[in-house]
């Protein structure tokens, strides 16, 4: 499975948990390998369960990021492309940030409609230079 692939099957499990907020990152990864047919990958596991313990930061980046937008206000799809790219900023170090940015927008344009993609470029843009993303780097904003 190529990493785009996986990512492909993360935003559509974080999509699923909009309907589902009750179930947990091990119900959603099962459910997403059982019902789906999806394949054990631990990239895909880790990023789910990622997103999931650590919604309120990565929600909270998006909404500052997300300039006159209220998160309720994003549709499903680039939600769950934004909180997908913003765990990758702010917890995976091995992903560059402008990776996570640019496969972002491909999703975008894969999966929401045709004027999202520039939205989620617009907004991880913002959020690839805040200061949380920069100390999750190891650095500071400017």
């Amino acid at each position: 499975m190529t990493r785009r692939e996986a990512r492909e099957a993360i935003v559509s499990t974080l999509f699923s948990y909009e309907y589902t907020p009750e179930k947990t990152a091990e119900e959603l990864n099962a459910e997403r390998i059982g019902v789906l047919g999806g394949k054990e990958d631990l990239y895909i596991s880790e990023a789910i369960e990622g997103v999931l313990a650590n919604l309120s930061e990565i929600d909270g980046l998006i909404e500052r990021s997300a300039v006159g937008w209220a998160l309720g206000r994003i549709s499903r799809v680039s939600r769950a492309i934004l909180r997908l790219a913003c765990y990758e900023m702010l917890y995976r170090p091995d992903i560059p940030p402008l990776v996570s940015l640019d496969e972002a927008v491909e999703l975008a344009k894969k999966f929401d409609d045709e004027n999202a993609y520039t939205f989620v470029n617009g907004v991880l843009n913002r959020a690839m230079q805040s200061e949380e993303v920069a100390r999750s780097r190891g650095g500071e904003k400017g």
